[in-house]
């Protein structure tokens, strides 16, 4: 088997108390004091001085915007701040955001009973990207007072999605933006996700201030939510390293995951000159760019649930179409928009849906319809509107073309693919299964396993990251006895179905609809009998 290129996907990640090439410290719940102060010690004014519309000092505290800071009880800063900054996101549009549940977050990310998903437990580091799955599959948050009911039965094998109320849509990787545009998100979203190189050597006497100079080593990995800033906080609250002190005044109001520790409530001051916040060393910086309220009137189509563990870059045409297939038979049939993952920052996209034949989609490109078309603004996920396209209620293919241009030479889409440690070791395994993602290459359709086993020699392969967000729609009969959805009835769907009576598959709401041959409400074998007879009366 050829192995992805790892260290580049394990040097994309952060855990909440170590890296895999960092040394551990010490920097957990269990050395913090518990003072109870004021707040007031850091609230600080909007700035009427401006460059580029961005005050000289914001704080989405004193807007009211940011839940309390939680105490961490595992190696899990990761959790806690990137459910921070979803809740910071729905309070600024006015959502409702109380307490969303770390507990269930870090057991999501453990490993399945079929030895599938992340290699890690409860007390284990993790990474940026582990969260950002759990976000944009809507996995979560869940609150906690919902998970609480819950909890007694809860394994990594239950789908709790039924109790998240809301989605993260669009998520931005912030890791080559500037500092102005990295506060245009902070006031746009909240707050944004970020990580740093921690070592209590590098604190202040009273913990409230933290800037390690340029060229220092690498300690632990520590994740936060960056909430704010002050272009004024003076430099001379900073510790002395060697002498050395930031060059200018300015600092980042980050949102800590240690309780109640210091004199700010668990908030604490990070210097714009610290050497390793913002770096390639810790990978994903991010902002959730959008959310939508999830109904019984949503629902996301999606082929994994634990997001783009690394970018498909395998490929070095000029363009490469890569296509997720579904069954849009559930009764959702507006196609709202197409979410999906990428680096290929200001490449061009074309969004299309691609009919299938026997749950393969078409090759032949006069059948397939343009939904949209575009650049990518930036590095994440996208949701690309698509005008409530109506999905043909049967099997279908949603595709996404990247197109490199003068701008780009990239062509990379998100996928969930297997990883390695650094020790050889798997820190995840992917659960992919053919029919779930093709390439469509020189008129060829190919399935992504197929292709990983011909191209890679590997066995284990992928799963595309583009998910369907839809709308219900009123659910019909569209041909009965019509199992497989390819509007004919065969012998094909008597099999389909008696498969499905024996317990080996399940119906989709429309597939169940068109099962009822006889018409009673119920499926069983009779439904097989009739369906029989009417395959032998259409010949």
């Amino acid at each position: 088997m050829i192995k992805s290129p790892v260290i580049k996907a394990i040097t994309a990640t952060i855990s909440a108390l170590m890296i895999f090439s960092a040394v551990s410290v010490s920097a957990n719940a269990a050395s913090i004091d518990n003072n109870s102060k004021t707040l007031s010690k850091f609230q600080i004014k909007t700035s009427d001085n401006t460059k580029n519309d961005i005050p000289s000092a914001y704080s989405s505290v004193e807007l009211g915007i940011v839940n309390s800071p939680k105490s961490q009880k595992y190696n899990d800063c990761w959790i806690y701040s990137s459910l921070s900054v979803l809740e910071t996101k729905l309070l600024k549009k006015d959502f409702t955001a109380n307490n969303f549940s770390a507990e269930h977050m870090n057991l999501w990310a453990t490993t399945k009973s079929n030895g599938k998903g992340w290699q890690r437990n409860v007390t284990s580091d993790g990474y940026a990207f582990t969260a950002l799955g759990y976000l944009s599959s809507w996995q979560g948050g869940i609150e906690q007072s919902d998970y609480d009911t819950l909890a007694e039965k809860y394994t990594p094998d239950k789908d709790l999605s039924a109790f998240v109320n809301y989605g993260a849509t669009a998520i931005k990787y912030l890791d080559d933006c500037t500092q102005e545009e990295i506060k245009h998100e902070i006031m746009d979203n909240g707050s944004i996700y970020a990580a740093y190189s921690h070592s209590p050597y590098y604190e202040n006497n009273d913990r409230t201030a933290y800037f390690c100079p340029q060229g220092s080593p690498k300690f632990t990995g520590h994740a936060i939510a960056i909430v704010g800033w002050d272009d004024n906080y003076s430099k001379e609250n900073f510790k002395a390293i060697n002498g050395v002190l930031p060059e200018n005044d300015g600092a980042w109001l980050v949102k800590n995951s240690w309780g109640d520790y210091n004199t700010l409530n668990g908030y604490f001051w990070l210097s714009y000159e610290d050497s390793y916040l913002f770096s390639s060393t810790f990978k994903y910086n991010f902002a959730v760019e959008d959310v939508t309220e999830i109904t019984d009137d949503v629902k996301l189509m999606q082929n994994e649930i634990y997001g783009a563990t690394y970018e498909f870059n395998y490929i070095n045409d000029d363009s490469v179409t890569y296509l997720n297939l579904f069954n849009f038979s559930e009764g959702y049939n507006k196609l709202d928009s197409v979410m999906f993952e990428t680096t290929a920052k200001n490449s061009d996209y074309e969004i299309y849906y691609v009919p299938a034949e026997n749950k393969i989609p078409v090759s032949d490109e006069t059948k397939w319809t343009k939904l949209n078309s575009g650049k990518v603004p930036y590095c994440g996920y996208l949701n690309i509107d698509t005008n409530d396209f109506d999905l043909p209620v049967t099997y279908g293919a949603i595709a996404v073309k990247i197109k490199k241009n003068n701008e780009s030479e990239k062509t990379t889409i998100g996928v969930g693919e297997w990883l390695n440690k650094s020790n050889g070791q798997f820190a995840f395994i992917n659960e992919s299964q053919k029919g779930e993602s093709f390439i469509y290459q020189n008129g060829t359709m190919t399935d992504l396993l197929d292709w990983y086993k011909t191209e890679r020699d590997d066995n284990l392969g992928g799963t595309f990251v583009i998910k369907a967000v839809t709308n219900k729609t009123e659910l019909a009969v569209t041909l009965l006895g019509d199992i497989d959805l390819n509007n004919k009835i065969d012998i094909k769907d008597a099999t389909d179905l008696q498969i499905a009576i024996s317990g080996d598959s399940k119906l989709s709401a429309v597939q169940n609809l068109n099962a009822d041959t006889d018409e009673n409400g119920e499926i069983n074998v009779n439904d097989v009998t009739q369906l029989q007879f009417m395959i032998a009366n259409n010949n």
